[in-house]
């Protein structure tokens, strides 16, 4: 392991040289969560054009976190869309090589088991 990274870090280095680097456009759906954002910053060093789907563009908490990320003023495109309208996504997804779709169609208590097909249908779909 390299110094100073942690072994999920070490593994996004090891596991980014598959990326086709002349492809230099990537989506990330959910952006804004907590794993969503850990990736955006990373692709976002690694010098990708990184565009990421939010649900809301007016929350200026999530639009700012992003806002604020080395490399965002050049290379962070942010679009609105709902993950029960899968439509919504195609701009976004539009010219990329690569999407990364860690969007969640809602907050979900992480001890719950049950899962509705209500809720995988639109995620599926995109």
């Amino acid at each position: 392991m390299q110094s100073g990274l942690s072994k999920a870090e070490t593994t996004f280095e090891q596991s980014s040289y598959n990326m086709d680097k002349s492809c230099t456009k990537v989506c990330v759906t959910g952006g804004s969560g907590y794993i969503g954002s850990w990736l955006v910053k990373k692709l976002l060093e690694k010098g990708y054009t990184v565009h990421v789907t939010l649900r809301n563009l007016e929350d200026k908490s999530k639009v700012g976190l992003l806002k604020s990320l080395p490399n965002a003023d050049t290379r962070l495109v942010l679009f609105q869309a709902d993950i029960y309208n899968p439509n919504e996504f195609e701009e976004a997804i539009r010219g990329c090589g690569f999407v990364f779709h860690v969007a969640t169609p809602m907050q979900h208590d992480p001890t719950s088991i049950q899962v509705s097909p209500l809720l995988i249908k639109p995620v599926v779909r995109i």
